[in-house]
């Protein structure tokens, strides 16, 4: 187990837990602030979704960047559990809401949800985004909604009809581009 520092916003500088293994690497610090430049300033009461949260320090870097309202979704239950401690020593349990199952169960069962922020950053070389991103654009988001996606294999050019690439940059294999949902 290591740790890495909140970035910005109110909890800045605090360190929260992550888990590391090879299918499994927590956003670095730089790239989130790169991202986090991008965002700001971020809407008021903007409600994010954090897929694939794993030690939740995108979604938690929103929160303490001012989102309204983050949903955390993690199927694993090694990962989820250092979520919640993550939460519970920061103090936002009762201002988040975790939830342990997959990305597919989430978007299945969820209904009339729909966010202003989404982050979609799921383990390597499984293509959830191509399987999951048709269901995320027509039931989660709105024009407007910003989607940031990390993945090494993620063909924009299927979705240049929904989507407008706002920026991109990369971290070794990994592409990191944040879009707009344009429908």
């Amino acid at each position: 187990m290591s740790s890495i520092k909140i970035i910005s916003g109110d909890l800045g500088g605090r360190n929260i837990k992550t888990k590391r293994n090879r299918n499994l690497k927590p956003t670095p610090s730089r790239v989130r602030e790169q991202i986090f430049s991008w965002l700001r300033p971020l809407k008021e009461d903007l409600i994010c979704l954090d897929l694939f949260a794993g030690s939740g320090s995108l979604g938690i870097e929103a929160f303490s960047n001012g989102a309204k309202e983050v949903v955390f979704v993690e199927q694993n239950q090694e990962l989820y559990n250092t979520l919640y401690k993550n939460c519970d020593n920061l103090s936002i349990l009762d201002k988040v809401k975790l939830y342990k199952q997959s990305a597919e169960n989430y978007l299945r069962r969820t209904k009339e949800t729909v966010f202003d922020l989404i982050f979609l950053d799921p383990p390597y070389n499984k293509n959830y985004t191509n399987l999951l991103l048709p269901k995320i654009i027509s039931d989660f988001s709105k024009t407007g909604t910003l989607i940031y996606i990390e993945e090494s294999n993620f063909n924009f050019s299927d979705y240049d009809k929904n989507l407008k690439l706002l920026n991109e940059s990369s971290s070794g294999n990994s592409f990191g581009r944040l879009f707009e949902v344009i429908e």
